[in-house]
């Protein structure tokens, strides 16, 4: 009776999650509706002209138009409601990631799961609204369901990422980003609210969720950086952008942000984080790149690595807590660099990408990391909206472990590969074949999962469907 009382609440549970996410999102929808619908045919018609003439912003206006075969998005521009909300400041998304992986051989566990994500989302600009200039609000709503395979490849690197960066929610609609974006000059805007940190360590070829390039999460963001900028959290970042070729930015966040939680109550409290970063674009031989630096630190408490084995038992037979240490750092560099590209289109063409970072290994796990890759979009003829990629990454993991759990895991280093290639079946619609090899050094009495177990490397197949409604 009381597990059935149990799984009830928590599916009731689940249920207020969906709808109060949903709910954010629609009341801020029809808030912006309602100020479109106020203004009058004259307002209408000059902010349409304005809109049409305008260039410099965050949210350009998609083209909704076209047949079921040709438009950008499945549903289409709803009969030209679509596009005269967008050229008015309010623009709708929503999208659905599907993907199953197979581990063919090797790993913890030979199994095959299935997977997904899906999205919605609202941009708000507030001059298209007639409101104010220079202001743009981003909301975004997800729910992640089913489990992915990572657990059973053996690796601590995610071979799909998209799944896991809402969590702990899971089967549940999380309301992870809403934040406020005021531009204060043409050089420099200010960003305010529940922050996506994955927009930083930004590259052309391996950056993202897992959504449309790799499914790795060590191409899509330096993994160095995660234990100190959780994927969703409360704060400020400021923007500069002194020339038209450089980017900067630093950040104040909360250090123990979660996407299923509103997370005032941990707001700088127990920690926050620092963050800076700075960004350059370069043009050799006419060829588009950029490289990145940026650094990261920490004044919240985290376990330490180097563990008394007497804590450790405790922990495990009594619940006492573990050894805190105060603070944490993280490096990250990238670069990006084309190495062709078509003839008045830069976007078309190949290039080269590397990542490298380093963390404290006193709190840390991933301590060093380093990776290298090629990607491309159009460079087969007559598919100029394909693009793939291929890469190879290594992860070092700390030496600071201590002695017990060293010697029980034997962690010393990952090491992986990726080959994807994105084909647009049609503009709203993308098939993704994806394999991964995923080794890690042998360990003595397997691992935590699997006791005895010892874990060969890891062959992971499998594909993505991304749906744009």
């Amino acid at each position: 009776m009381m597990m059935n009382v149990r799984r009830q609440c928590g599916k009731r549970g689940k249920l207020v999650g969906w709808l109060h996410c949903t709910l954010a999102v629609v009341f801020l929808s029809v808030f912006a509706v309602a100020i479109v619908c106020a203004q009058d045919k004259e307002g209408e018609k000059a902010l349409e002209e304005r809109a049409a003439g305008e260039e410099a912003t965050l949210f350009p206006v998609p083209n909704y138009s076209g047949d079921f075969w040709s438009r950008s998005f499945l549903t289409g521009d709803w009969g030209g409601l679509r596009s005269k909300l967008a050229n008015n400041g309010v623009q709708f998304e929503a999208e659905t990631v599907h993907f199953f992986q197979d581990v063919s051989s090797g790993g913890v566990k030979r199994t095959g799961r299935y997977s997904g994500v899906a999205e919605l989302k609202l941009k708000l600009d507030s001059q298209k609204l007639g409101l104010w200039p220079g202001g743009f609000l981003f909301a975004r709503a997800e729910a992640a369901f089913a489990n992915p395979v990572n657990l059973a490849v053996g690796g601590l690197s995610p071979v799909n990422a998209k799944p896991v960066l809402t969590l702990p929610a899971r089967d549940e609609m999380v309301l992870p980003h809403l934040f406020l974006t005021q531009f204060l000059s043409e050089k420099l805007l200010v960003t305010i609210g529940k922050l996506d940190t994955t927009g930083g360590d930004a590259n052309e070829f391996a950056h993202g969720t897992g959504n449309t390039k790799f499914m790795n999460l060590a191409f899509s963001f330096n993994p160095v950086t995660t234990l100190a900028a959780p994927y969703s959290t409360l704060g400020m970042a400021l923007g500069y952008l002194p020339h038209k070729d450089v980017v900067l930015s630093f950040a104040v966040i909360d250090s123990e942000g979660r996407p299923n939680t509103a997370g005032f109550d941990t707001l700088f409290k127990d920690g926050t984080t620092l963050s800076t970063e700075g960004r350059v674009t370069i043009r050799p031989f006419g060829l588009t790149g950029h490289q990145l630096a940026g650094f990261m630190w920490s004044n919240g408490k985290y376990n330490a690595l180097n563990q008394d084995p007497r804590t450790i038992i405790g922990s495990i037979l009594l619940g006492t807590p573990l050894e805190t240490k105060k603070g944490t750092w993280a490096f990250y560099y990238n670069f990006d660099q084309y190495l062709y590209t078509e003839k008045g289109d830069p976007k078309q063409g190949f290039g080269i990408f590397g990542r490298a970072g380093v963390t404290d290994k006193a709190t840390n796990l991933n301590h060093q990391f380093y990776s290298i890759g090629f990607g491309g979009k159009g460079t087969i003829p007559t598919r100029d909206n394909d693009h793939w990629g291929i890469g190879y990454y290594y992860l070092d993991y700390s030496d600071s472990l201590t002695g017990l759990i060293r010697s029980r895991l034997n962690l010393k280093h990952e090491q992986g590969g990726e080959l994807y290639y994105n084909i647009e079946i049609l503009p709203w619609l993308h098939l993704t074949p994806d394999i991964q090899i995923v080794s890690t050094t042998r360990r003595k009495l397997g691992t935590l999962l699997n006791p005895g177990k010892k874990v060969d490397t890891a062959v992971v197949t499998g594909f993505r469907v991304k749906i744009d409604f």
